[in-house]
């Protein structure tokens, strides 16, 4: 005979609460890292080509495994854009990311004093739980020489700047009056996200028409405008023998996204989409 069900007694199962708790423990590291670390915007290098044609100083500082790229306005110390390589893991990476996104527009003093705490709170996804199992002084320990390396590099790269600047002054109208890299660079971008979306693909499909189709069609290949959001994220679709080649997504996309960086807008980023033929691809108004 079966015993009777005691209808006192409860059956206890864990809470969904407890059941966070144990999904957030299992995990290494917090989703924002991992998104980040997929997903990096900052990804990249700068050359001396970049910083001269600009009047700005290139600051490099390489600490284990992470590099990171700063371009700044010698005049002013502000820091007008920034890039990373990393060779580690997930936090590596967010973290190369999220110091790139922090320090635009930073005087570089403050960018070189952030610390291990500002960028680890940064990665959280919420204000209670930390960013990584690991104690952060762990996680994020290439953080401090990073920025001190980048700190003592600063000054003959800025004094490189300004000699440049001095020269070409020189040769200018001194009577004109001279804006610093930083306010004209900055001017430059705000413009661009006045126009209209219209004007911004024209002009995207101009550069593209100068000086990336010829190269991909003499591959056998060409390249579609799909969509451009936020004035910044552009979405293009390879055509022909790029389609599925592997410099696709390899030197060829960064070569397109380092030419409109450089001709149209300075925060622009590449997005290749396979979509079935029958799509409708935007053009310029004709």
């Amino acid at each position: 005979m079966l015993p009777e069900s005691n209808p006192n007694t409860t059956v206890s199962s864990p809470s969904e609460g407890n059941l966070a708790a144990q999904a957030t423990e299992s995990r290494q590291f917090s989703q924002k890292i991992e998104s980040l670390a997929l997903n990096p915007k900052h990804r990249g290098a700068f050359f001396t080509e970049d910083a001269t044609t600009k009047d700005l100083a290139l600051v490099t500082a390489k600490y284990k495994d992470i590099k990171v790229y700063w371009l700044v306005d010698p005049q002013s110390d502000l820091i007008y854009d920034a890039k990373f390589f990393s060779y580690g893991g997930p936090i590596s990476m967010a973290m190369g990311e999220m110091l790139c996104s922090l320090v635009r527009g930073m005087k570089l003093d403050t960018a070189c004093d952030v610390s291990i705490e500002e960028i680890e709170i940064l990665l959280r996804d919420a204000p209670e739980t930390a960013a990584t199992l690991q104690p952060r002084e762990s996680a994020f320990a290439n953080l401090p020489m990073l920025l001190a390396t980048a700190k003592e590099s600063y000054p003959a790269a800025k004094a490189l700047a300004l000699a440049s600047i001095q020269l070409k002054q020189q040769q200018a109208d001194q009577k004109l009056v001279r804006k610093t890299p930083f306010q004209a660079l900055t001017e430059a971008d705000q413009a661009w996200k006045q126009k209209s979306k219209e004007e911004q693909i024209t002009a995207i499909e101009a550069v593209l028409t100068s000086d990336i189709r010829p190269g991909l069609n003499m591959d056998g290949g060409d390249l579609q405008i799909v969509d451009l959001d936020d004035s910044s994220k552009l979405t293009v679709k390879y055509q022909g023998a790029c389609g599925s080649c592997g410099s696709s997504v390899g030197a060829t996309l960064s070569f397109i996204e380092d030419t409109l960086r450089r001709q149209v807008y300075g925060g622009m980023q590449v997005v290749p989409v396979e979509l079935p033929d029958t799509f409708s691809y935007m053009s310029p108004p004709g």
